[in-house]
């Protein structure tokens, strides 16, 4: 991809592709494209100092697919972890619903309230000096309103940055323990992809029904000669209602090996060691509840078949009923909630 052109037709049309000075206000500045990109995204970076190699875009959306926040987290971990800048943001006005998809208020000092609208942004992920392939990151809600608009921006965005392939990552509500083996479904839309997925143990992913961004993109993708491809983890829907480190990993350690890429693993390796001991103390002083989990880890098949996401609001999943394990379990959950170091952000 060749940066330097897109900096010149951004001049020539009389846009500025620089980033604004310190102290600076962003200014309505959006990349040039023929599709009208300049409506609906806003660069934040000169693109043309990037220097991304043959990138890969790895991208997570919140909400439907979103189980425990293992997709988004994970790609918030990414972010964190590389220092990658974000690069540009996707106007939300035209996409969300925002009596649905609602923004926040942040009371910073003096008492000064901030509002901060959930859009979609991308965050460029410069890997090790002998890597092939970096990394372009992107989070967002998922849609509320034109999903086709939203797409064709974002993949032609993604090809102006020079993308070679489009991997999602999703989550899913099951019947599996805290501690088994994190089930890996996934899909690819070509023959090299669906080999890798494959080596890495992704069993393939047969649903059917309603579906999420994450197919629409991929489906768009591949009319483009983009490959895609997609890997959705099942979490354990007794702990769907907090932030699941453990599932987080486990799909950045298959993204990992499916893209060739190295994955730095080490902080949140630790922190779902700490999550597993919470999970297990608080589990220590309900005997009867530990009772039910353990038989459900018992009961279930190696790769337990995952909710459908419709379900995943429910709340009671697979669990053994019961009125007073439910409430154990709501007691227990809003324990486990309190002792996270960190609530899980909004995108």
């Amino acid at each position: 991809m060749n940066y330097a052109c897109i900096q010149t037709a951004a001049q020539a049309r009389g846009l500025s592709t620089k980033r604004p000075a310190a102290g600076q206000q962003r200014s309505g500045t959006y990349t040039p494209t023929v599709s009208d990109l300049d409506e609906y995204v806003r660069l934040l970076e000169d693109l043309g100092t990037l220097g991304l190699r043959r990138p890969y875009a790895l991208m997570a959306f919140g909400g439907w697919i979103d189980a425990s926040w293992a997709a988004t987290n994970a790609v918030r971990y990414l972010v964190d972890q590389f220092a990658a800048p974000r690069i540009a943001e996707l106007d939300p006005e035209s996409f969300y619903s925002f009596t649905d998809t609602r923004p926040r208020v942040v009371v910073r000092g003096g008492g000064e309230r901030t509002v901060r609208w959930r859009q979609g942004r991308w965050h460029a992920a410069r890997l090790d000096d002998d890597a092939e392939h970096d990394l372009v990151l992107f989070i967002a809600p998922e849609p509320n309103l034109r999903w086709r608009t939203f797409t064709r921006v974002v993949l032609d965005f993604m090809q102006q940055l020079g993308v070679e392939a489009l991997l999602t990552m999703g989550a899913v509500l099951a019947p599996t323990h805290h501690r088994a083996k994190v089930p890996l479904r996934g899909w690819a839309t070509d023959d090299t992809w669906r080999s890798a997925l494959r080596r890495r143990g992704v069993r393939r992913n047969s649903y059917e029904g309603p579906t999420g961004i994450s197919t629409i993109l991929a489906v768009g993708a591949r009319e483009r000669g983009l490959p895609a491809a997609s890997i959705t983890a099942s979490t354990p829907n007794y702990l769907g209602n907090s932030a699941n480190p453990r599932t987080s990993l486990e799909l950045l350690r298959a993204v990992g090996d499916v893209c060739s890429v190295r994955m730095p693993l080490v902080d949140l390796e630790r922190g779902v060691r700490s999550y597993n001991e919470q999970v297990d103390q608080l589990l220590a002083n309900q005997p009867e509840l530990r009772a039910e989990i353990e038989r459900l880890a018992e009961s279930t098949p190696e790769e337990p078949e995952p909710s459908a996401p419709e379900a995943e609001s429910s709340g009671g999943g697979e669990l053994p009923g019961g009125a007073e394990v439910v409430r154990e379990l709501e007691d227990f959950l809003k324990q486990l909630r309190k002792t996270q170091d960190d609530e899980p952000g909004n995108t």
